[in-house]
């Protein structure tokens, strides 16, 4: 079954290790310093429903304001369904609209491994070179595929700051051409996010093969509910075949 509630309180939790924290309730604030992208300083409900979401908001974009951060909300649409209307009331347009899919032990699926692909676990020992690797293939997938490679200080700063993140290197023949990884669990539930293959290596069931690979690990270690949110319904069929299992949507709205 799936606990929504469970879900949402993960995602919070997660971004509090690698985030500075400030309260605006009945929200939370999360700014990373090291970022000022969107994506990288978010605000999530802290309750489902609530007479003081607007004056919460207000609060919410005074302190973005502060930190010159663009005021950003990000939650699950079916935990807080009436939040979309007081957003777009204030102004704010939805960014992303992704596929929340959700895998538990007895739903997941071996996959067919890929010819001559094999799956790493980044761990303290790995040498750095292979962050940096597995951040270039994540920037090109989701940004520009003509992104330069990660520097070796931007590798260093990531794996401090996200210390709790276990990553995973899809390698093919020896070469990085895929990523994944596994959030912090939190009340026996984990999040799989930033599965991306570099472009050219696509639509070879590596993907799934990561996926299936990261969702493995987090049951090994007592997680009783995985999810991720998948870009659309083409990607969602990925995880499908993986045993995950869509239901509602993730939401990203910015204040323009």
């Amino acid at each position: 079954m799936v606990d929504i509630d469970r879900i949402q309180a993960q995602l919070r939790a997660a971004v509090r290790l690698s985030h500075e924290v400030v309260t605006a309730p009945p929200f939370t604030c999360f700014f990373n310093p090291d970022s000022d992208a969107a994506y990288a300083n978010i605000a999530i409900p802290d309750e489902a429903a609530s007479d003081a979401f607007d004056a919460g908001l207000a609060a919410v974009e005074r302190e973005f304001r502060a930190r010159g951060r663009r005021p950003s909300l990000e939650y699950l649409e079916p935990y807080a369904p009436s939040l979309a209307a007081c957003l777009e009331a204030r102004g704010y347009e939805c960014a992303v609209r992704s596929l929340l899919m959700v895998c538990t032990p007895e739903m997941l699926a071996a996959p067919r491994m890929p010819a001559g692909f094999t799956v790493e676990a980044i761990n303290d020992a790995t040498p750095l070179e292979t962050i940096q690797d597995l951040m270039t293939v994540q920037a090109r997938a989701f940004g520009d595929e003509a992104s330069p490679r990660t520097t070796a200080e931007d590798a260093a700063q990531f794996r401090r700051r996200f210390a709790a993140l276990r990553l995973f290197a899809g390698r093919l023949d020896g070469v990085i051409v895929s990523a994944a990884s596994l959030t912090a669990p939190y009340e026996g539930v984990a999040e799989v996010a930033g599965v991306a293959t570099a472009p050219g290596f696509r639509r070879r069931g590596f993907a799934g093969a990561l996926t299936y690979a990261a969702t493995a690990a987090a049951f090994d270690q007592g997680v009783s509910q995985a999810f991720l949110t998948a870009a659309n319904e083409a990607a969602g069929r990925v995880y499908a075949k993986v045993g995950y299992h869509a239901t509602g949507s993730g939401l990203a709205y910015r204040l323009e």
